[in-house]
């Protein structure tokens, strides 16, 4: 049976933070992000569970290739799995924002390079385009 084109996978990251406040405040800022599934500092050590579509699997790549540009984390690895055991899938997290103009984690969509492009802006702002 063939994988739909733009089906989810479960995505692991694990990074390490130049300090424990540091890595408290990356997991608050993005804890509000619709992709994420859990989302937690232990010390220095930061450790999310994503559960992205193909088309956006970009970002998380991204902090693995330069971790101190995209999260501030000092090292990042991330790995990826298309048969999690539980939960198979998750539908983004949407909920208000508490500022219009910005996604949960303060990012503002036009003032993106891939915007546009690779990157059809984060569902939980204002300037997520749906898919044609």
């Amino acid at each position: 049976m063939e994988e739909p084109v733009n089906a989810q996978k479960c995505y692991l990251l694990l990074g390490e933070a130049p300090t424990e406040a540091a890595a408290a405040k990356i997991a608050e800022v993005f804890s509000s992000c619709p992709y994420v599934y859990f989302l937690s500092a232990f010390g220095r050590m930061v450790v999310g569970v994503f559960y992205l579509e193909a088309d956006r699997a970009w970002w998380l790549e991204a902090v693995a290739e330069n971790p101190a540009v995209t999260l501030g984390l000092v090292r990042a690895a991330v790995y990826v799995t298309d048969q999690p055991a539980f939960p198979l899938q998750m539908e983004p997290r949407v909920s208000p924002a508490g500022d219009a103009d910005r996604a949960p984690c303060g990012a503002y969509c036009p003032e993106c390079p891939r915007y546009g492009k690779e990157c059809l802006g984060c569902p939980a702002s204002p300037f997520f385009h749906v898919p044609k």
